[in-house]
């Protein structure tokens, strides 16, 4: 007979994702607050990517606060499309006639540029105050890696904003039926006119596959699937992507944290007569500390046995094991 007394500390990978749905407009435009009446136009002044030095009396913070996030517009009788939601705050000043917001791809090296102009009269009126803008007419597609700026008009050195940005590749939630071990994944707020595949797998340095993949059709009213299961593991992961080239890819893993679903992990210990090896490896990424030891009969002590002692991320295997009725790993 063999007994177990596992004492592990599980290294435990966070993997976030936000479920909320992508908001939706009618129609796409720019806003300024404090009641300034601003504009754009499509921005080609290649000298405003030439920056001069800031007046003296000009702080370096009059440009504050962006921030970026993904819109989806859909018009009655056209297919919907991915906007970038920019918004920033800017400090009204006399050196200031307006500004220039601009996306690139860091996938094709493609930039588009939106020249924002404030009424001069009444912006010199608020000098001093804070007004936010917010534009969100720059087309994108899904799953696109995208770096913004925001400038001043005129360009001054070091008076700038900018940030990376990946667009949303689609949304999802799901629901498990331990009875049947089945996950039924939900997806949502993606472009309908193209197909998403999602899978279960492994987190380890990468997610390896449990079993295949399903297919959700865009075209199709129905935007959930259902997948089996074995073991609810830690390490268990919903992974979603767009069906295009190098799609980035969503990833969920709803079991990390609970402890319930740890017990699984200690399943796999096989003892093998023949070569009398005794072998452990967990499903998970574990770094583990295990020992030998021998249980007493006095007090249920279990005594370590010398020069046993093995730390591993992985496999764990002893070899010429006695099978002693009191023989334990720990």
């Amino acid at each position: 007979m063999i007994c177990i007394h596992v004492q592990i500390l599980l290294i435990i990978l966070l993997w976030n994702c936000d479920c909320q749905i992508i908001p939706r407009i009618e129609e796409c435009g720019l806003t300024c607050s404090q009641g300034i009446h601003c504009k754009s136009k499509p921005s080609s002044d290649i000298f405003n990517s030439f920056c001069h030095d800031a007046p003296a009396s000009l702080s370096s913070m009059v440009l504050k606060g962006m921030k970026i996030s993904t819109v989806m517009m859909c018009v009655q009788g056209s297919p919907c499309s991915l906007h970038l939601n920019i918004k920033g705050t800017v400090s009204l000043d006399e050196n200031i006639r307006g500004l220039e917001i601009c996306s690139l791809s860091l996938d094709t090296q493609q930039s588009q540029c939106t020249n924002v102009r404030f009424a001069r009269k009444k912006s010199k009126m608020l000098t001093g105050k804070k007004v936010q803008v917010q534009f969100n007419c720059i087309e994108v597609n899904v799953a696109q890696h995208i770096y913004v700026t925001m400038k001043t008009v005129p360009n001054y050195c070091e008076v700038k904003l900018s940030q990376e940005y990946y667009v949303e590749a689609g949304k999802f939630d799901y629901t498990v039926d331990r009875a049947r071990k089945i996950i039924s994944v939900n997806v949502s707020s993606f472009r309908h006119d193209q197909d998403y595949y999602v899978r279960l797998c492994h987190k380890w340095f990468t997610c390896e596959d449990v079993g295949a993949f399903a297919v959700i059709k865009g075209k199709k009213s129905l935007k959930s699937v259902s997948l089996k299961y074995s073991q609810l593991l830690p390490c268990l992961c919903i992974e979603s992507w767009l069906a295009i080239p190098d799609a980035r890819r969503i990833q969920l893993c709803p079991f990390e944290n609970g402890k319930y679903y740890t017990k699984a992990l200690w399943d796999n210990l096989v003892y093998n007569s023949v070569t009398q090896t005794l072998a452990w490896e967990p499903a998970c990424p574990v770094l583990v500390t295990v020992n030998l030891c021998r249980l007493m009969t006095s007090n249920d002590h279990c005594e370590d046995i010398q020069n046993s002692s093995k730390n591993s991320p992985e496999k764990v295997k002893y070899s010429r094991v006695d099978t002693h009725p009191r023989l334990c790993m720990k």
